[in-house]
């Protein structure tokens, strides 16, 4: 994606701490983004997670599926019962910043990729777009197309990966439940080779 004067102009925004995002969309992570949360954190892969059925999910054909025993789900970010994230404090702070998923890093753009899986435009978050959410973000410093090309490519190399192991556990003969395929990427959970049916919830990065 070559930097234009348009993408320059596009990234010039900086948040305004509105904590919108944080609240009312679904945040899809890979393996990586658990990862670097269970390093920062003492909660377990199971309770920071939460997978969504198909009727929970908005566009079918542009997610990552994981089949279980019990249907295929989607891997989001854990909410709590208000809808905000596990990690937004009363202060409306995001109290992982530093080891936030790549999917809010990205935050409020969209990249869109061509068929040889190249970076070649970007956009606003349709969120904001369709106004599903009320970004207060304002024109300021923003991020330099540096940083943020940075930052994209490390979002699309990790989502690679995760796909690659996704697509493994999927050619599985025998599928399991919700622990048992955060056992197999390699987390310890809180009951492990739990056999119950919690549906409790990522192919553009956005």
């Amino acid at each position: 994606m070559k930097k234009t004067r348009r993408l320059s102009k596009l990234l010039k925004s900086d948040c305004s701490q509105c904590s919108s995002c944080c609240r009312d969309i679904k945040v899809e992570v890979t393996d990586s983004d658990i990862e670097r949360l269970l390093k920062h954190t003492d909660i377990p892969a199971d309770k920071l997670v939460k997978l969504n059925s198909i009727a929970e999910v908005e566009n079918e054909e542009e997610n990552d599926w994981i089949k279980l025993s019990y249907g295929k789900r989607t891997m989001e970010l854990n909410k709590r019962r208000n809808g905000d994230c596990i990690f937004l404090s009363n202060g409306k702070i995001c109290i992982t910043y530093k080891v936030r998923p790549m999917t809010c890093r990205i935050f409020p753009f969209c990249v869109v990729f061509n068929d040889e899986e190249k970076m070649v435009d970007l956009e606003i978050s349709e969120v904001i777009n369709d106004k599903t959410i009320k970004c207060k973000r304002t024109k300021g410093n923003g991020r330099s197309y540096k940083l943020f090309m940075s930052t994209a490519k490390q979002a699309q190399d990790e989502h690679k990966r995760f796909k690659k192991k996704l697509d493994e556990w999927n050619d599985l003969p025998v599928k399991g439940v919700k622990n048992d395929f955060l056992n197999y990427l390699g987390f310890k959970t809180s009951n492990n080779g739990s056999k119950n049916r919690e549906g409790c919830e990522i192919r553009s990065v956005c």
